[in-house]
């Protein structure tokens, strides 16, 4: 089970962003952005499952079994892409878990992030925590299901494509990952259901 837990932890947890969820770390390092992509890239993430865009924001989506969703415990990966900054926001969610495989999975994921980039704080979303590099790490309910972590990994140019957000769209792209942690019934509708034949290419935009 060990081993299973650590295929997730090491995909998840190369990136190191300087924001998450709106939380801004002054002066902190910018890693490598999670599975192999690039921070600012337009144009090198696998061909996604659905796509989604809203202003200068579009959702690559991608469910399990596609790259870069794949491992045991992944259910489905998000990469937001920026139309002047790129890539600049990954989001990975696990399956739906029990509460011990839930818990098991967590602490496993707190104790690498603490091995890499030292003591985290709470969060701003409950049962959530950050650390100082913008990473992070939240658990929301699935009801009748069970429990999903989520993680969340920002590029060092996501102020920049948040404002832009604002301007365009009325509210900021931090407000995306606010909603995924509202309960069930008042998150609203994440994605649209269209090919991704039949939206422009982000790079395009």
């Amino acid at each position: 089970m060990r081993r299973r837990y650590e295929r997730v932890v090491g995909a998840v947890m190369l990136a190191v962003g300087l924001q998450a969820a709106g939380v801004e770390a002054a002066g902190a390092p910018v890693a490598e952005a999670p599975f192999g992509l690039a921070w600012a890239s337009k144009t090198d993430m696998p061909r996604p499952t659905l796509m989604d865009q809203e202003a200068n924001v579009t959702a690559m989506i991608y469910f399990r079994g596609h790259p870069p969703a794949t491992g045991t415990d992944t259910q489905e990966v998000v990469l937001d892409v920026c139309r002047d900054e790129g890539l600049q926001r990954v989001i990975w969610f696990s399956q739906i878990l029990s509460v011990p495989e839930r818990v098991d999975l967590y602490e496993q994921l707190l104790a690498n992030g603490a091995r890499g980039h030292g003591a985290s704080r709470p969060g701003p979303y409950p049962r959530s925590v950050i650390w100082p590099t913008g990473v992070l790490l939240g658990v929301r309910d699935s009801p009748g299901r069970g429990e999903q972590i989520v993680m969340v990994s920002e590029g060092d140019g996501f102020s920049r494509c948040s404002d832009r957000h604002r301007e365009e769209a009325g509210h900021s792209a931090v407000d995306h990952v606010a909603e995924l942690f509202q309960p069930l019934a008042s998150r609203p509708p994440r994605i649209r259901s269209q090919a991704p034949a039949s939206l422009p290419n982000p790079s395009q935009r």
